[in-house]
């Protein structure tokens, strides 16, 4: 068998990884060129004769799941599905184990600063029998964005690392279509505002005959402070809650608004704690225990129009035990004002706790348990709870 020698080994892989034409075009040495180069940002590649860089990214992950109570999403622990006691589907717990969250992501890059070009696509298999589904698609030229991605009136960095992929239920928690811009002032300063794909969540009594329908888009901003130990981020949002009537029947308008102040500071080493409060009417749908559950307002059977109030928050604290060990503990909450508008088996509070350890032993792969508890209170007073405990193996594309 032929061996190649050692200089033509080194040769070899000299080519596979250097970068693109990387000799000095003042150097009339002839140079072979070679293949790959770096791109604009870490583990990107730029694409050869262009200034476009790319990255591919996502993981492949496994949770097993075992609940010890009855709850009405197996994959998602979303507290809004536990029954309340004596309900017929109280039957018990279950066992799941699912790989529904692995996603798959494209990052585009070109140019910086002002000037900078960004396409980003991403999704999961969250879809109808775990079928691929749109997570994110937008696109970004300077400081204007348009596409899906994070609501304006979200802080994603103040979300608490959970395994589960429901994450505390008491926060601001949305994606969705909009048109935005963001401007920075300085080096620690900026502001946002958008227009965002309206999408009031009410009940329509059988009685009527009308639809839910905005004329307007919801309208987010925030002002953000930020250095590298912390920062704190005040958000607003304005929405339209309005009922198209049917034939005979009048239209109704009101104002829905919500106001939400988060913040997260690095304490100790890589040690942080994050929290979020938001407060405002009509927009409960914008928190995520509250979302598909149509409490944004309510609508009488004469076709009277109310807006809701609705409160939610959190609290979250991440300690690291080494550099391949941590935790994180998290408790939210989120609730309803009065309004004798819901029906007395709609929901009016949410609590849960989520506490965890992952270990990485490599740098792209996280094993980790966490233990979750929640509970729901309807309009009636009726109540229920529910445990569960999950595992879950991650492996990082990048």
């Amino acid at each position: 068998m032929h061996r190649r020698s050692p200089v033509a080994a080194a040769a070899l892989l000299a080519l596979a990884t250097g970068p693109l034409y990387a000799q000095d075009p003042a150097d009339t040495t002839h140079h072979a060129p070679r293949f790959v180069e770096e791109g604009l940002l870490p583990k990107s590649i730029r694409i050869p004769g262009t200034g476009v860089s790319f990255s591919i990214g996502g993981y492949a992950k496994l949770d097993v799941i075992q609940d010890f109570d009855p709850i009405g999403n197996r994959y998602e622990f979303k507290v809004n599905t536990v029954p309340v006691e004596g309900a017929e589907n109280d039957q018990g717990g279950q066992t799941t184990i699912h790989a529904r969250e692995s996603r798959l992501n494209l990052d585009l890059r070109s140019g910086d600063g002002p000037h900078h070009l960004r396409v980003f696509v991403e999704g999961d298999f969250y879809g109808d029998n775990n079928a691929f589904r749109m997570r994110h698609a937008f696109g970004e030229l300077g400081h204007l964005l348009g596409g899906q991605t994070w609501t304006t009136f979200m802080d994603l960095s103040i979300r608490p690392p959970t395994l589960d992929f429901e994450g505390p239920e008491g926060e601001v928690f949305v994606r969705q279509p909009m048109v935005r811009w963001t401007q920075p002032m300085g080096k620690q300063w900026k502001w946002a505002v958008a227009l965002e794909n309206p999408n009031a969540q009410f009940a329509v009594p059988n009685s009527l005959t009308g639809t839910v329908r905005a004329t307007m888009p919801d309208v987010p901003g925030f002002v953000r402070y930020e250095t590298p130990r912390w920062h704190a981020q005040l958000a607003g949002l304005v929405r339209q809650i309005r009922y198209d009537g049917g034939e005979g029947e009048d239209d109704a308008s009101e104002l829905g608004w919500g106001v939400s102040a988060s913040a997260k500071v690095t304490t100790f080493g890589k040690d942080a704690l994050m929290g979020q409060f938001a407060i405002g009417e009509g927009f409960a749908s914008y928190i995520d225990a509250f979302s598909g559950q149509k409490v944004d307002a309510a609508l009488s059977d004469a076709g009277a129009l109310s807006v809701v109030q609705a409160r939610g928050g959190l609290i979250g604290y991440q300690h690291w035990w080494s550099n391949t060990v941590r935790s994180m503990v998290s408790y939210s909450r989120a609730e309803l004002g009065e309004s004798d508008g819901l029906p007395a088996s709609d929901l009016r509070r949410i609590q849960d706790v989520r506490v965890n350890l992952v270990w990485s032993p490599f740098k792209l792969v996280d094993y980790g348990a966490e233990v979750l508890w929640g509970r729901r209170d309807n309009q009636d007073g009726s109540h229920g709870e529910a445990w569960r405990l999950q595992a879950s193996f991650i492996y990082h594309l990048n």
